[in-house]
């Protein structure tokens, strides 16, 4: 049952319930010096309870579809403004531009299957049986990120991810937890360089097998955490960055994980920055 989801023996407990104290208790035959609650108001009060609910999750799943949504969207925008200046050159090739613009249609076809996923989800569909090869997802999610790691001159070191292991996770969804940490690790550098440092920013990624299940590791030389906000970052909407984060990227990782028994922490890096550690288990006769 999801947290907010409201049943039918709800209903029953409510008729119950004493009106004055709302305190509800097994059902007694012998009369009650208080009254109870009519049907019809306990069926009124699940409605109400029941649309609040929709609501709410209706405004989380918004929230986290933007957020989702602005990372193909910025790839877009890198790449339109790419072709445009290429547009402008005598000395480009046509292979130069089907790059580009094989790039926008990518994201797009991206952007797609977010949003396919989303209504799924709010309709009840499931997406049926996934497989997702999560070292060829950590390898996209590079080579999404990768105009934003140059501009920012972010050294990027994925030779440890080279590892094809299967789980059951939807490609897209599984490139997208790659994407908000690596995200998350650029801003992480930006931000230690805003406070005055003047380093080389490295993030690298290492899977490995280990027994029946997979571990990762992205480590970054960033502004590095406490262990208080190292616990607050996978609540919705908690942020350090409040100009231009959502606090959104972490709890989405945790909440796509979780659906295949995965696990995922935030921790202060052996000498500096942070590093995020993900357990995942194999699928069954993988």
């Amino acid at each position: 049952m999801k947290p907010n989801e409201i049943t039918q023996r709800d209903i029953e407990k409510w008729t119950r319930c004493s009106p004055t104290n709302q305190m509800c208790r097994p059902a007694d035959p012998a009369p009650s010096s208080c009254g109870e609650i009519e049907l019809g108001d306990a069926r009124q009060l699940f409605d109400t309870l029941a649309a609040k609910s929709r609501l709410a999750d209706l405004g989380e799943q918004s929230s986290a579809l933007a957020h989702e949504l602005r990372q193909p969207l910025f790839s877009i925008s890198v790449a339109n403004e790419n072709l445009r200046m290429m547009l402008g050159r005598s000395d480009m090739t046509r292979a130069q531009l089907d790059k580009a613009i094989g790039r926008i249609a990518e994201q797009v076809e991206r952007a797609q299957t977010i949003i396919d996923r989303t209504l799924a989800y709010a309709s009840g569909n499931g997406p049926g049986a996934v497989i997702a090869d999560i070292g060829l997802a950590a390898s996209n999610a590079v080579e999404f990120l990768r105009p934003l790691f140059e501009t920012a001159d972010i050294e990027i070191d994925d030779r440890g991810a080279h590892v094809h292991a299967h789980i059951g996770l939807c490609q897209v969804e599984t490139e997208q937890v790659f994407v908000n940490i690596l995200r998350n690790a650029a801003e992480s550098i930006e931000s230690r360089r805003e406070a005055g440092w003047r380093g080389a920013g490295r993030v690298a990624i290492r899977i490995t097998m280990q027994g029946t299940g997979i571990h990762v590791v992205v480590t970054d030389n960033g502004a590095g955490l406490s262990g208080d906000t190292a616990r607050a970052v996978f609540q919705p909407f908690f942020t350090t960055k409040p100009r231009i984060g959502t606090g959104l990227g972490l709890h989405i990782c945790r909440q796509v994980l979780g659906k295949v028994g995965g696990v995922v922490r935030l921790l202060p890096g052996e000498s500096e920055g942070a590093q995020v550690e993900i357990q995942l288990p194999l699928p069954q006769g993988a």
